[in-house]
């Protein structure tokens, strides 16, 4: 057998704008993306060095060297006032051009060996948002029918003890596959070269059962869940589950999670109506419809005055990409067999319970990276930075657009 060898190449890229030069304009509130204690300064040919210390010094330049055969020079300024220098050295007649001295990311593109049929990936810019954040750290709890660990691809050690709300069950290891799905989406281990890619692949994943093995369960049991995971650490609680009606008991158990601090994202539903489902339709939750790989409303999402966005959800009719697979979205998870025996595959699933965890991920970026951020906060992130789809501005059939997880995660709220 041949032996095929394949190179990965590590690129390096950048998003900001060449701004240096005179009568360039720039945004000088993305400080992230320079140095905010240096700049770049270009001298014109001929110019003697020391006119060039006799510059600096007159600028209050704190230290200056040479670049690689001098073709620039760094100059260090005090910190924050990078746009004060810049536009004072570019002023001068001796200067062809100053400007900051950018920070460059490395671009990152998982082995995984089916990442290539996770074309909802793609759909909402994760492999720029991964430059950014990987949800390292984050707590997303699964509020589902549980999590099993022990697929091929998996979570690593990033699973932690969860708990069962089901009557005589013991442990909140999933028999239903469901549970596993979504948080594979959420955080399945990545760049292994295995299987596929999850999100926030370096945040903690937290099951918590509260569906049975026929994917049902009662208000009491997904109250006691959301409560659960806000008292034990979660950040995040992602819960693709829902019903249309909603009481009391489950209300409160969100508001309390919400006190918390904990952001919570739930399914709209998958039964094609103008309403959203509960609890998603709680004012405290984070409401996630789905779409196809064409960015269309898929034909199950339910829609209403409650839609906060849409996420990918696939649609198992359609292969609009070509790639020889039913639209749906790819995940670790199992078949269930008889006497409790499970094979492992990579299953295609739809409905907004797959279009939710890419939210819940999305926010668990977000997360790693400002810590503070309240989930009314993040929510704010998240709508702000949507792709806006349908009528322009919030819709009934796409809320405020479609999740932009590498726009969610570079943008900054002004306090």
């Amino acid at each position: 057998m041949k032996k095929i060898i394949v190179f990965f190449i590590l690129f390096l890229c950048t998003n900001t704008l060449y701004a240096g030069q005179k009568g360039i304009d720039f945004d000088w509130d993305k400080n992230e993306i320079f140095a905010q204690d240096e700049i770049i300064v270009k001298f014109k040919e001929g110019i003697s060095e020391n006119i060039k210390k006799a510059i600096h010094s007159r600028m209050g330049a704190l230290s200056y060297y040479d670049s690689y055969r001098k073709a620039f020079q760094i100059v260090k300024v005090k910190e924050g006032k990078v746009k004060k220098k810049v536009e004072a050295y570019s002023r001068l007649p001796q200067v062809e051009y100053a400007e900051p001295n950018y920070i460059y990311r490395a671009c990152f593109t998982p082995n995984d060996e089916y990442y290539s049929y996770q074309w909802n990936f793609n759909q909402i810019n994760m492999e720029e948002a991964w430059d950014y954040s990987k949800g390292a750290g984050v707590i997303v709890a699964i509020v589902d029918t549980g999590v099993d660990p022990n697929g091929v691809d998996s979570f690593g050690s990033r699973i932690l003890r969860g708990k069962s709300f089901i009557p005589l069950s013991f442990n909140s290891k999933d028999f239903e596959s469901h549970g596993t799905h979504v948080a594979g989406t959420v955080a399945q281990e990545t760049n292994n070269k295995e299987g596929v890619c999850g999100v926030a692949f370096e945040a903690y994943i937290l099951p918590v059962k509260v569906l049975n093995r026929f994917g049902s369960g009662l208000d009491s049991w997904i109250s006691n869940g959301i409560r659960w995971a806000a008292d034990n650490g979660a950040d995040v609680i992602n819960l693709s589950l829902g019903g249309q009606y909603g009481g009391f008991t489950l209300k409160l158990a969100v508001d309390y999670a919400f006190s918390k601090g904990v952001t919570i994202v739930a399914a709209a539903g998958n039964e094609n109506l103008d309403t959203i489902n509960y609890p998603a339709a709680y004012e405290n939750v984070i409401a996630v419809g789905a779409v196809n790989y064409d960015k269309k409303r898929a034909p199950y999402s339910n829609y209403g005055m409650k839609l906060d966005l849409v996420a990918p959800g696939g649609n198992l009719s359609e292969d609009l990409n070509h790639d020889g697979l039913d639209d749906g979205i790819l995940q670790e998870t199992f078949e269930k067999r008889l006497f409790g025996w499970k094979r492992w595959d990579y299953e295609l699933f739809q409905g907004t319970s797959m279009a939710t965890p890419h939210v819940s991920g999305v926010v668990a970026l977000i997360k790693a990276i400002h810590p503070d951020y309240t989930p009314s906060e993040i929510k704010q992130v998240l709508i702000s930075t949507a792709e806006d789809l349908g009528q322009s501005g919030w819709d009934t059939e796409y809320g405020y657009g479609l999740l932009n997880a590498a726009s969610a995660v570079k943008y900054k709220l002004s306090h």
